[in-house]
């Protein structure tokens, strides 16, 4: 997410919590958007989440262990209509994301569904159908 859209879902979200935020003098917005700031530097990612130099150094690893660079064009991804999914689609880098869900004990002779392909299909469902992705479990 690009810093623009953060700054602005966060402005968003002050109006909302302060209904009278025109009325506050510019000391008074600067004040609150510094705690804001504060409190978003202070949070602390969860246990099990790779930072993002982590995360960097992972993709980096899984590009450069390929001995055989093979294109990702191969993909279903000339049957998805929308643009948006399209893109996303595109946005998905099958390595990393198999070796980020795959399990120790995942061989290659399991290989009849990779996990990057669950992932995608998740993912593109999730965001066509927002209304049906989340299951209620009673």
């Amino acid at each position: 997410m690009q810093h623009k859209n953060i700054k602005l879902m966060i402005r968003k979200q002050l109006k909302n919590e302060f209904p009278n935020w025109k009325r506050l003098t510019k000391k008074e917005k600067k004040e609150l958007a510094g705690k804001v700031l504060k409190a978003i530097e202070a949070q602390l990612p969860a246990k099990g989440i790779i930072s993002l130099d982590e995360m960097g150094q992972f993709i980096s690893m899984v590009n450069s262990d390929k001995i055989i660079k093979l294109c990702n064009d191969k993909r279903s991804s000339s049957y998805i209509k929308d643009p948006e999914l399209q893109f996303i689609d595109a946005l998905i880098d099958d390595g990393v994301i198999n070796r980020l869900l795959s399990y120790d004990g995942y061989s290659p002779a399991m290989r009849d569904l990779f996990p990057s392909t669950l992932f995608r299909a998740e993912l593109l469902k999730a965001i066509k159908y927002p209304e049906i992705s989340y299951r209620k479990f009673c």
